[in-house]
């Protein structure tokens, strides 16, 4: 389940130039998912929430320990309520925030990284995601 929907990949996991775009680094440790600012974020799975920080670039986030892997959502713009208030466990599909600005974006997205073992890992294929733009396989185009 993605965090947000619909949902595509806009800046994929991996090595990255951009030329006019220079404080975005040069290796993205997740995927960009384009979406409206106030656009619900939800956890992709169940997990307690680890925390909740403001970081640099990625701006507001919460890291969340999922069932093999930790879930980083940044970019975030508010914070759901039962989260804000303290709430530590979270089930799949629950509205966890709602898509921001905050840190360093070059437009509203959710920023979405997965951590196994300590290393960041490419989250589209947990997610089942393509690239905008694209067709997904299987899928038809009309």
């Amino acid at each position: 389940m993605p965090p947000v929907n619909p949902a595509c990949i806009s800046s994929p996991f991996g090595p990255r130039f951009l030329a006019e775009k220079p404080l975005a680094g040069k290796f993205h440790a997740g995927i960009d998912i384009p979406a409206p600012i106030g656009a619900p974020v939800k956890a992709v799975a169940p997990g307690s929430i680890i925390r909740i920080q403001r970081h640099g670039v990625g701006g507001l986030e919460i890291l969340i320990q999922h069932p093999g892997f930790i879930g980083v959502y940044s970019h975030l713009g508010l914070i759901a309520p039962v989260i804000a208030e303290g709430s530590k466990a979270v089930y799949a599909g629950e509205k966890i925030a709602t898509v921001g600005r905050s840190g360093l974006t070059y437009g509203p997205h959710l920023y979405f990284g997965m951590i196994v073992e300590g290393h960041s890992i490419d989250p589209s294929p947990y997610l089942h995601l393509a690239p905008c733009g694209t067709t997904p396989q299987g899928a038809s185009q009309s």
